[in-house]
């Protein structure tokens, strides 16, 4: 649904010749992992910003991988799931049909970031040594894990910076308060980080948000933003949830975090501050929950829904026979 409506927008878009406003429904499919139990899970979500009214649908359970932590989609459209403590990622179709598992070195698979190239994933125990694992069409191969210098010695997540092509990395344990910086993996026999910040409290998870070209952070219940040159950064004095880990942000400005059992949804078109937004609400009964899969960016999801699709050609058409009706009118 999500890409359903993005494919409305660019048509409507190209055929009026202006960006029109924005719609005031959103809906589309939240993926997410919890540590015990039915570990890789699919929930619809809808929000309705005339009337603050977010709902989500009934969870299905994908697949069990024993414990679930990270979660991303690859350049193929199928899922990878970090095992935690269980030390590898797990590769599955979007309707759970296992398809491979890489090993990591270090014992240890949390939060997940795709490479720009779409060939490799990088994990890490929390905090860790960097782990490398390649990515292929089905596959996923061991990892080799690459040790980390510089003023932080270990990593919890990656996320890239696609204006400044450089990677951001924070350096924590679980519930926030991590160390914030800049991570060069250009040579992996000598990684290389440089700190920005130092425990700063929502720093855990970490996403690039496309809506405000800011990177994005979660963690202890907070959320948090600094733009990409690593300057800027502001904390909400809102404590949303009890905990948050990681968030995934739709690139419309919304956001849709896991944590404290629940799934906490935060509206910030108006404000375009996702520290400061225009509403939130957390719907708990997600009591193992622990990451969610990105609804937009990097480790997002490629292939667009049937629907779209279909969507997408008829506009084309339309656009085909527009093209056509002018040229007729031509001297």
């Amino acid at each position: 649904m999500r890409a359903c409506k993005a494919s409305i927008l660019v048509i409507l878009a190209v055929l009026a010749g202006a960006v029109p406003s924005a719609a005031d429904t959103f809906s589309g499919d939240l993926y997410y992992t919890t540590i015990f139990g039915p570990t890789v899970n699919r929930i619809s979500y809808s929000y309705n910003d005339a009337t603050n009214s977010f709902a989500l649908g009934t969870s299905v359970n994908l697949a069990n991988a024993g414990s679930g932590d990270g979660i991303i989609f690859d350049s193929y459209g199928n899922l990878l799931v970090g095992t935690g403590p269980f030390g590898g990622v797990n590769m599955y179709t979007t309707g759970g049909t296992f398809l491979d598992s890489g090993a990591t070195q270090n014992g240890g698979a949390f939060h997940l970031s795709l490479d720009p190239s779409g060939s490799y994933v990088y994990t890490s125990y929390q905090p860790g040594a960097l782990e490398v694992l390649p990515v292929g069409n089905g596959t996923v191969g061991n990892g080799t894990a690459y040790g980390v210098n510089g003023d932080d010695t270990s990593v919890t997540t990656l996320a890239w910076a696609p204006d400044t092509s450089q990677w951001f990395y924070i350096n924590g344990m679980p519930n926030g308060s991590g160390n914030i910086g800049t991570i060069d993996i250009s040579n992996l026999a000598n990684v290389q980080t440089d700190r920005l910040y130092t425990s700063v409290t929502p720093a855990h998870g970490l996403v690039y948000d496309s809506y405000t070209d800011l990177m994005t952070m979660f963690g202890a219940g907070r959320t948090g933003s600094f733009d990409q040159s690593g300057n800027n950064l502001l904390t909400s004095a809102t404590q949303f949830a009890c905990d948050f880990d990681q968030g995934a942000v739709d690139g419309l400005g919304h956001a849709l975090v896991a944590g404290c059992g629940s799934i906490t949804f935060i509206d910030y078109r108006m404000s375009q501050d996702i520290t400061n937004p225009d509403y939130y609400i957390s719907i708990g009964g997600f009591g193992d929950i622990d990451d969610v899969a990105p609804l937009s960016g990097l480790g997002s999801n490629p292939v667009p829904e049937p629907a779209s699709l279909l969507l997408l050609s008829g506009g084309l058409a339309a656009l085909a026979g527009v093209r056509k009706r002018r040229r007729g009118n031509e001297v």
